[in-house]
Order: C-alpha cells, then structure tokens, then sequence
C-alpha cells in the first residue's frame, strides 16, 4: 500500500442483502436493502434506478418530504414507495 495514505480504518464485513424489484401503479422500482449495523430499527435503501440511497427506518417514512428529497420523486411516486418499504421494512 502507498505510504501517501494515512489509513484510517480498513475492515471487510460480510452482510446479507435484499434485492427488491416491484412494480407500482406509476413505474417499475429497483431497490436494495441492507440492514444498518450501527442502528437495527434503519437500513441503508439503494435506489438503483437513480442512484441515490438514504438511511431509512419505519419512523423516517412518515416524515413529510423525506422520500421525495433522498429519491428525487414526485410526491405520488414517494407515496407508492412509501407504501411498499412498510411492507417490507
């Protein structure tokens, strides 16, 4: 390794991960879940097609705004994702 670099942590953790594909009223929607080791109640959601991700939890879903600012969706979309992460949450 480069001695330019100050290393500060460096591990490999193995973790299970949900592919999730579904299709709503509005369009089809690709997520991948994977549980938050630091904080169990939240999970880290990729939004594979959009490539943006957030730390969710089922408290977070009720908060106004939240899916459609970490999504980038409108607020029917954000409704229909909502919707589904409780299920699966």
């Amino acid at each position: 390794m480069d001695e330019k670099f100050n290393i500060l942590k460096d591990e490999t953790h193995t973790k299970e991960v949900r592919y999730i594909n579904f299709k709503g009223d509005l369009q089809r929607y690709d997520f991948v879940l994977i549980k938050h080791e630091d904080d169990p109640a939240k999970h880290i959601i990729i939004y594979l097609q959009k490539n943006r991700f957030a730390f969710l939890g089922l408290e977070d879903l009720d908060k106004e705004g939240e899916i459609e600012h970490f999504f980038h969706e409108t607020e029917m979309e954000a409704d229909e994702i909502r919707e589904f992460l409780r299920g699966v949450l």
